[in-house]
């Protein structure tokens, strides 16, 4: 299940300390400001994606391009949502946070699981070459943004998510599997899988099957970290609520 190399052991938890300081001093240095000061970093970290991708475009193209460069991945999402979450505000901010927040919730209980599914060797050689630079910080500044974008709470759940979370989805899947079918290119393990024992499922039950099931299976996924985040904002509210209560008893009390 945790398939972790030597080199994973090693640089990851340095890497993970790293963003969580960052992340904290961040939010310190942020916690009194407008909302419009705390998007400034988001704004940056989203502009240095979009920078780290357009630099890997123009090498990709210099190189010959492959069709596996296009940005059609489940990280790759990350290059829409983020830019929406951070410099809209209102309900393209809003649709932007909440579908941030849930692939990256994904995407760090898949990165720490198994990293090297998605980051590949690249904790070995980092500055080796750009590919390796590239994976590296893009998928760490993923959990910046996210850290940050929590403790600043510049995304707080609501029932709306689960209109927003069903879109979001649904609409890279409306775009992903036919662009992998016709460019006959893997993105998000749509053709293939690289999970045997899905694979085996996949050989079992057909391709149309597979693909229905894959897409369900990302949408529950989506709202039922929906639902959870949701539950929990319900819990703190009523346990603030119960606080607020007790408070205001005493202090009647007191006056009494």
């Amino acid at each position: 299940m945790f398939v972790w190399t030597e080199f994973d052991g090693i640089v990851l938890p340095i890497a993970l300390l790293v963003v969580i300081f960052l992340s904290v001093g961040t939010f310190l240095l942020t916690r009194n400001k407008s909302e419009c000061i705390k998007r400034i970093p988001l704004i940056v970290i989203s502009s240095i994606m979009l920078g780290l991708e357009v630099v890997k475009q123009i090498i990709n193209i210099v190189d010959g391009y492959s069709f596996w460069s296009i940005p059609l991945h489940f990280c790759s999402l990350f290059l829409y949502f983020f830019p929406l979450a951070s410099f809209f505000t209102g309900k393209i901010a809003k649709f932007g946070r909440a579908m941030s927040f849930i692939i990256a919730t994904l995407f760090a209980l898949l990165f720490y699981i198994n990293p090297d599914s998605i980051i590949g060797s690249s904790c070995e050689n980092i500055f080796a070459s750009f590919s390796s630079f590239h994976t590296f910080t893009y998928h760490h500044l993923i959990l910046l943004f996210y850290l940050i974008m929590l403790l600043e709470k510049l995304y707080i759940p609501s029932k709306s998510d689960f209109l927003y979370a069903f879109l979001g989805i649904t609409g890279y899947a409306v775009i992903a599997i036919p662009m992998a079918h016709m460019l006959d290119t893997n993105f998000c393990n749509i053709l293939s899988n690289n999970i045997a024992f899905i694979e085996e499922i996949r050989l079992q039950v057909g391709q149309v099957a597979y693909t229905t099931l894959f897409y369900l299976t990302g949408v529950v996924g989506a709202e039922l970290i929906v639902g959870l985040s949701n539950g929990i904002k319900m819990l703190v509210d009523k346990k603030k609520n119960e606080k607020d209560s007790f408070n205001i008893i005493m202090k009647t009390l007191k006056r009494g």
